[in-house]
C-alpha cells in the first residue's frame, strides 16, 4: 500500500494556433496573451489603442500540449487522477488520442480518470480551448436571447461561466482571456485521500459584558469546540471495519500542540476537539488575526497515507438584521464585536489573472489595503472566486472578505444544462474558501435584483413568457438553491441573495426597491453617474454602504506606461481609450471645475482629477461613520481598490499599486478614531467616532481663520469616547464671521485630534473649507523641507515640511522613484509637518541603490498654489 502522491504538471507548455502556424512555449499557469506577449508575436495590449488589435487572439481556438513521464511506482497506484484546477475556459482535453472530457467553466475544477490511460513514457496531454467570442456567439444562436453585461460589453458573456469583466467593463478592457490558468498535477492513490477540512466552531465567551472593559479583547473566549468535518474520497468498501485512524493535530505559533485520534467510520467524518482560552482572529484593527495550524492525517497501521494542512482562525461572524426604528439593521459582528465594515470593492487583479499572480499584485493590493485601515474587501460578482492566495493573505492581515458569487449587471440562462453547470461550481468553491477566517459574507450577485427592468430592457427581452421564465430562474436560483447550498455546506455564514438588495425578492421583483437605505446593502451613483454633489451622500442615510465611487486618472507614471507625450490630454484618442466609462473624462473634468480652477498642464490636471475623487469620497464616510450609532450605518465600501490594466478609473491604487490622492485620505478617514467637521452656514458640529473596544480620553483642537491666517475663533474639546460609538462634541456658531461670502468663502477650519493621555501624541490632523477651493485666496506657502535618514537597513527617510502660509493639499511627488509616504495630500497653515517616505523602487531600475547624498533630488514637494499658478 502507497500513501496519497501528486505530480505537478506545471511548467513549460507548447502554445499552438495552426492557422497562424504559432508554436510557443507557455508557461502553465499561464495566459495565451502571456505568452504571445513573452514571444513578441503581439504588442503590448495595454499600450495606446493595442487592446482592439488583439480581437484575432480571443476569436481564435488554442491548444495546449505538453509531454511527461511517470514513474512505475506511481502507475501502481489503484486511481490516478488528472486535476485541472482552473482552464478558462471551454475546452477538450485529451490524453494521446483519447478524449478524456470537457470543460465548460473558468471557476470549477477538473478530475479526469487517466489509470488505464498512462504509460511511463511520453505521454501526450493536448488541451485545445475554444474561443470564448465563438462560443458565446453559438449560444446566442442556439437560445435566441442576446444577453449582454453592458451596451460596450462583448454580447454573449452571461452564457459563459468565465470571468465577465474580460469581455469588457466600463473600467476593463475586451481582452476575454484564454489559458490554463490554475494548476495541472496528477494525483495518485490505492485506497483514500481527504478531500475536505471544514472546522466548525463553537466559542464559550467568558462574559460579553465585559468586553467593554477590555482593552485588549483577544481572550474573552472560555473554550472553542471544534467539530472538524473530513470528507475522504474512497474507493474501498467497509471502510470501518479496516483500521483506518484520523489524526487531528492543531498548533499554535507557540508551537503547544493538541490533537485527537480516532477511527475511521465513514467517508463523511467528524473529529472534535476542544481548546480553553483559545486565540481568537480578529480583525486587524481590534487585535491579532491569530492563525493556528491544523492538520488532518490518516494513517493505516501507523503509517501516513495522507496528510492535509491548513490555516485555522477562531472566530464567530454573524450578520445582524434586526428591526429598529429606521427599518431594520445590517451589520457584522466579530467574536461579539459590532463591526463597522471599512473598505473597498476588488476587481481582478489584472486582465490576464496569472500574471497578476506572478507580479505578486494579491500581496501588493491587500498589504496597502491594510495600511489604509481597510478591515474589508468586497470580491465583485464580475471576477472571480478569488486565488487561494488572496484569502490566505486576507485571513494573515485581518481582513474580512465579502464574497459575490461571479454574477453581474446581466440576465443569467435559464436552460438546465447552466443551472446544472453552475450547481457543481458553487459546491466546489464553497468547500474550498469554507475555511477561510477572512470569509464573512455569501452574495448572490452584483446588482442584478436591482437592475431588473433595465437588464431585460438591455438584451430586448420583452415578451411575457420568457420574462417569466428569466424572473423564475432567478427567484430559484437567487433564493433557494444558493441559500440552500451555503446551509448545506457552510452553515455558519450568512447568505445574501444580492448586492444591493433588502434581503429578497420572491416574486416581487418587478416592484421592490433593492436600493432602499432602510434595510440591507445599498449602491449610491448619483454622485459620479448622476452628477450629483458631493452633498448629496449627507442625504442617502445608508444601513451599509457596500458601492458608491469617482472616478480619478492614474499618476502621470502610469499614464507615460500606455501614452505617448504627445497625447497628454484628456479628450485625446489613447486617454479616450483609457477611459471605459462613457464620457468620463469630461465628466471628472465637469466634477473639477466645481471645485477647482483648472491648472494649464496636464501633470496639473491629472493631479487635481485625484484630489476631487478623494474630496467626494471622504465626504460620503465622514457622514456614514457618524451615524454608526445605534447601528444607523454599518459599513462603507468604496468602489474601487485597485485596476485590472493602467486606466483612468474608480480605483485608489492604480494597476502598478500606485497609491493616488484618495489612497492616502482613506489611510486617514478610516482610522480606527476619526474626527471629523460637518460645516453649515452658520454653525459647524464637531464630531468624533471610535471603532475600537475601549474607551479612549482624546482632546480635539480647533481653530478657524482666514486665507491671511488671521485667526476668529479656537477652542478645544476633552472627551472620553465610547467603544463603538460616535459622538458630537460640539457646535459652534459661525453666522458672524462668515455673514459674507467673501468672508466664508475665505475662512478655513483646522483642527487637531491628540491623545487625552498624551498630549504630544497626534492621532489625527484636518480642516475643512466652507467653499470651494477655488474660492479660497492662495499665497505662495514658500514650502521648504529637510530629510533625514531614518533607517540603516532600507530606505526610509524623515521629511519635514515646513509652510509659511496656508498650504492646501500638500503633496510629495517623484517622477523617478515609487515610494508610500505615511501622508500625502494634506493640507497645514503656518507650520511644520514630518512625514516618513519608505518602501521607494527606482522605476528603471529596482535593485538601484539609493544615494543617501541625492535624496532631495528624487522628490518634489508641492500644493495646490503651485497646480494652479499661472
Amino acid at each position: 500500500m502507497q500513501n496519497v502522491e501528486k505530480i505537478s504538471l506545471n511548467g513549460i507548455w507548447k502554445l499552438n494556433h495552426y492557422k497562424k502556424l504559432i508554436d510557443i512555449n507557455a508557461q502553465v499557469p499561464g495566459s495565451v496573451y502571456e505568452a504571445l506577449i513573452e514571444h513578441n508575436i503581439i504588442e503590448d495590449p495595454f499600450y495606446g489603442n493595442n487592446e482592439h488589435k488583439m480581437s484575432w487572439v480571443y476569436k481564435s481556438d488554442w491548444c495546449y500540449e505538453t509531454k511527461f513521464d511517470v514513474k512505475s511506482n506511481f502507475l501502481e497506484h489503484s486511481k490516478i487522477l488528472l486535476r485541472f484546477h482552473g482552464i478558462d475556459a471551454v475546452a477538450e482535453v485529451c490524453l494521446g488520442d483519447e478524449l478524456l472530457g470537457s470543460t465548460e467553466n473558468m471557476f470549477r475544477t477538473y478530475d479526469f480518470e487517466v489509470k488505464n490511460k498512462l504509460k511511463a513514457n511520453s505521454n501526450e496531454l493536448k488541451v485545445l480551448i475554444r474561443s470564448p467570442t465563438k462560443k458565446a456567439r453559438e449560444e446566442i444562436k442556439k437560445y435566441k436571447n442576446r444577453l449582454i453585461t453592458s451596451m460596450e460589453a462583448l454580447p454573449g458573456a452571461p452564457y459563459i461561466r468565465k470571468a465577465q469583466y474580460s469581455f469588457g467593463w466600463d473600467w476593463g478592457p475586451k481582452l476575454p482571456d484564454i489559458g490554463i490558468w490554475q494548476s495541472v498535477e496528477l494525483i495518485g492513490f490505492d485506497t483514500l485521500r481527504i478531500s475536505s477540512i471544514y472546522p466548525i466552531q463553537t466559542i464559550k465567551y467568558k462574559d460579553p459584558g465585559m468586553i467593554k472593559k477590555l482593552k485588549e479583547p483577544s481572550f474573552i473566549a472560555e473554550s472553542v469546540k471544534l467539530d472538524v468535518n473530513i470528507e475522504v474520497d474512497s474507493i474501498i468498501e467497509n471502510i470501518a471495519n479496516l483500521n483506518y485512524t484520523i489524526r487531528l493535530e492543531i498548533k499554535t505559533q507557540e508551537k503547544d500542540t493538541y490533537y485527537n485520534e480516532v477511527s475511521l467510520k465513514e467517508n463523511n467524518q467528524i473529529v472534535e476537539l476542544s481548546l480553553l482560552e483559545p486565540h481568537l482572529w480578529w480583525t486587524h484593527e481590534l487585535g491579532v488575526p491569530y492563525l493556528y495550524d491544523l492538520t488532518v492525517a490518516i494513517l493505516n497501521d501507523g503509517a501516513i497515507i495522507d496528510k492535509k494542512s491548513q490555516k485555522l482562525g477562531i472566530r464567530d461572524i454573524q450578520l445582524i438584521r434586526k428591526p429598529d426604528n429606521w427599518g431594520e439593521t445590517f451589520y457584522f459582528k466579530l467574536n461579539n464585536i459590532p463591526i463597522f465594515a471599512k473598505g473597498a470593492n476588488w476587481i481582478p487583479i489584472d486582465s490576464f489573472i496569472p500574471r497578476g499572480k506572478k507580479l505578486g499584485l494579491y500581496r501588493k493590493n491587500l498589504k496597502c489595503a491594510k495600511i489604509a485601515n481597510m478591515n474589508m474587501i468586497r470580491v465583485w460578482g464580475g471576477g472571480i472566486y478569488e486565488d487561494d492566495l488572496f484569502y490566505d493573505i486576507c485571513d494573515e492581515f485581518g481582513i474580512l472578505v465579502w464574497q459575490d458569487f461571479p454574477f453581474a449587471c446581466a440576465v443569467y440562462p435559464h436552460h438546465e444544462e447552466f443551472i446544472e453547470n453552475f450547481k457543481k461550481e458553487a459546491i466546489q468553491n464553497i468547500k474550498r474558501l469554507r475555511h477561510h477566517p477572512s470569509l464573512a459574507l455569501w452574495c448572490g450577485n452584483n446588482e442584478i435584483e436591482q437592475l431588473w427592468k433595465a437588464l431585460l430592457f438591455m438584451s430586448n427581452i420583452n415578451d411575457p413568457d420568457t420574462i417569466s421564465r428569466f424572473k423564475n430562474s432567478y427567484i430559484d436560483l437567487f433564493e433557494r438553491i444558493l441559500p440552500e447550498f451555503v446551509k448545506e455546506y457552510d452553515s455558519t455564514r450568512p447568505y445574501w441573495p444580492s448586492s444591493p438588495s433588502n434581503g429578497g425578492i420572491r416574486d416581487q421583483i418587478e416592484y421592490v426597491n433593492p436600493n432602499s437605505p432602510d434595510k440591507g446593502d445599498s449602491h449610491f451613483w448619483k454622485v459620479w453617474h448622476g452628477g450629483a454633489h458631493f452633498s448629496s451622500y449627507r442625504k442617502f442615510n445608508s444601513r451599509f454602504m457596500s458601492e458608491y465611487g469617482f472616478e480619478s486618472f492614474p499618476s502621470l507614471k502610469t499614464i507615460a506606461t500606455f501614452c505617448a507625450p504627445e497625447q497628454f490630454d484628456f479628450y485625446s484618442p489613447i486617454m479616450n481609450n483609457h477611459q471605459k466609462n462613457s464620457a468620463g473624462n469630461k465628466k471628472i473634468m465637469r466634477y473639477m471645475k466645481r471645485r477647482f480652477t483648472i491648472p494649464e498642464k496636464f501633470k496639473h490636471q491629472i493631479i487635481l482629477s485625484q484630489i476631487t475623487q478623494a474630496e467626494a469620497i471622504e465626504y460620503g464616510v465622514e457622514h456614514w461613520r457618524r451615524n454608526r450609532n445605534d447601528f444607523h450605518c454599518m459599513g462603507s465600501l468604496y468602489w474601487q481598490l485597485n485596476d485590472c490594466w493602467p486606466v483612468a478609473s474608480w480605483s485608489s491604487l492604480d494597476y502598478f499599486v500606485r497609491w493616488k490622492a484618495l489612497h492616502y485620505f482613506a489611510k486617514r478617514f478610516y482610522q480606527p478614531i476619526f474626527p471629523s467637521v460637518k460645516e453649515g452656514e452658520d454653525e459647524i458640529e464637531f464630531w468624533i467616532t471610535n471603532d475600537l473596544t475601549s474607551s479612549n480620553e482624546v482632546i480635539l483642537q480647533w481653530k478657524i481663520l482666514n486665507s491671511n491666517g488671521v485667526v476668529f475663533l479656537d477652542g478645544s474639546f476633552n472627551s472620553r469616547i465610547l467603544p463603538f460609538s460616535s459622538v458630537k462634541l460640539g457646535n459652534i456658531d459661525v453666522s458672524v464671521i462668515n455673514k459674507e461670502s467673501i468672508q466664508k468663502q475665505n475662512n478655513i477650519i483646522f483642527y487637531t485630534l491628540k491623545d487625552g493621555d498624551n498630549s504630544d501624541e497626534v492621532i489625527f490632523h484636518g480642516f475643512r473649507l466652507f467653499d470651494s477651493p477655488k474660492k479660497f485666496s492662495l499665497y505662495n506657502p514658500q514650502l521648504s523641507y529637510e530629510f533625514e535618514d531614518i533607517s540603516a537597513e532600507e530606505p526610509e527617510y524623515k521629511i519635514t515640511i515646513t509652510s509659511k502660509n496656508i498650504a492646501l493639499y500638500v503633496y510629495i511627488d517623484s517622477n523617478i522613484v515609487d515610494f508610500i509616504a505615511s501622508d500625502n495630500f494634506f493640507s497645514i497653515e503656518e507650520e511644520s509637518r514630518i512625514i516618513t517616505i519608505k518602501n521607494i523602487n527606482f522605476l528603471n531600475n529596482k535593485d538601484k541603490l539609493i544615494n543617501h547624498q541625492e535624496i532631495r533630488t528624487l522628490f518634489k514637494v508641492r500644493s495646490l498654489y503651485d497646480l494652479i499658478k499661472k
